[in-house]
């Protein structure tokens, strides 16, 4: 039956269908196959995105294409990114501790921000969440932020970054309403997905489990103290003279003066952007 329908038919149908469903659609006849192995660009890409979890199982797959993905075959990031976190499964933990045991804490060696991943491997969803999030950090702080309402002395948290943050650190939303403070409508995050540097950072946390375990442990500096800086990644605002205080301090500087939240921010970015001089102390 599936064989006599039209191709144009078939593919408003995979449309709709994960990658798992539309491989196991493919299995069903030649004819169906064919245009599953056929499927446009933009598909591949809806599928990569929602294996990460960066769009939800019930959209539909659309025909925008993002200008940076342009140069990006889709078909073979689709397996690169099952063969990354393959490779990511078979990686130490984050939570081991620094004689290599996992999630020992009886020597009392298990660094205290790395203790809530006792027990998970290196490629729970959570670790695949922080690593995606962190991969669409950009260059710099600065980058982040912008001044607010034209008021040049105080700067607040760009609108990309915000809904950046409030994906990566999925908690704040659980706060905001228990304060009883209105939400924006969710959007998106997906056109702030770059493949590469996704690929990148994957490379960089696998190929050394300190990686892994710093950016780990500053995901949860900032995630166990509750809303950013007491008022959320949507609220925030400081003086403008944060940025030439942070670009002009040291690591242990920014943390001492601007806060452990910020000071791990700070550190995620460089994380991403395997700066050098990063101090790996967890």
């Amino acid at each position: 039956m599936l064989q006599d329908l039209p191709a144009e038919l078939l593919l408003e149908i995979i449309s709709l269908l994960s990658f798992r469903d539309t491989l196991m659609l493919g299995t069903t006849c030649k004819s169906v196959y064919s245009t599953v192995a056929g499927v446009p660009k933009n598909f591949h890409r809806h599928w990569v995105l929602q294996y990460l979890k960066l769009i939800p199982k019930n959209i539909k797959i659309g025909t925008i294409q993002q200008e940076a993905d342009k140069d990006v075959d889709w078909m073979q990031a689709m397996r690169e990114v099952v063969s990354l976190f393959k490779r990511l499964a078979k990686c130490p933990s984050a939570a081991v501790d620094i004689s290599g045991h996992f999630g020992t804490i009886g020597a009392g060696r298990l660094q205290k921000y790395l203790r809530w991943l006792q027990h998970r491997p290196a490629d729970c969803d959570i670790v695949r969440r922080v690593l995606v999030g962190v991969s669409m950090l950009p260059t710099s702080f600065r980058e982040m932020t912008e001044i607010v309402n034209k008021d040049e002395s105080k700067i607040c948290f760009t609108e990309r970054s915000k809904i950046i943050l409030n994906w990566l650190f999925p908690k704040e939303k659980n706060y905001r309403i228990k304060i009883e403070r209105l939400l924006e409508v969710d959007k998106l995050v997906d056109p702030f997905f770059n493949f590469n540097k996704f690929q990148v950072l994957m490379e960089y946390v696998m190929d050394s489990n300190e990686r892994l375990r710093l950016v780990m442990a500053e995901y949860h500096q900032i995630s166990c103290r509750g809303l950013f800086e007491d008022v959320g990644f949507l609220s925030w605002t400081r003086p403008s003279s944060i940025l030439v205080e942070i670009e002009s301090g040291s690591s242990d500087e920014n943390f001492t003066k601007h806060g452990r939240q910020i000071g791990a921010l700070l550190d995620l970015i460089k994380l991403n952007n395997q700066s050098p001089g990063i101090r790996f102390w967890a």
